[in-house]
């Protein structure tokens, strides 16, 4: 978070014993750490609750991705299956038209 070394802790310290004085020092420190501490459980708990934001909408996101998935799947095979009828029912009309030549062929009088 914040680079903060002895010498600056050194120099807070010292301004502060200054200006609190010795006998309010550590009721102020006390104040201070508790306060740092409710501040650092805040921002905790805004962050939990932006990652968890964040992982409901990739759910979101991955669930329609796969509704789309599976009712693209679902087009294909009727589409596969409508394919499939077309080729039968050109296969019907072209056994009919290949037979009935044949029989005005045969049949010359």
């Amino acid at each position: 978070m914040f680079d903060i070394g002895f010498s600056e802790l050194l120099i807070i310290f010292v301004v502060a014993l200054l200006v609190v004085g010795p006998e309010r020092l550590p009721s102020v420190a006390r104040k201070v750490g508790l306060y740092i501490g409710k501040m650092k459980r805040s921002f905790q708990s805004i962050k939990n609750e932006v990652e968890q934001e964040l992982e409901i909408e990739a759910v979101k996101a991955q669930l329609k991705e796969n509704a789309m998935l599976a009712e693209a799947k679902e087009v294909k095979e009727a589409l596969s299956k409508t394919v499939e009828q077309v080729k039968q029912a050109d296969d019907d009309t072209m056994s009919l038209t290949s037979e009935t030549p044949s029989k005005n062929t045969n049949s010359k009088p």
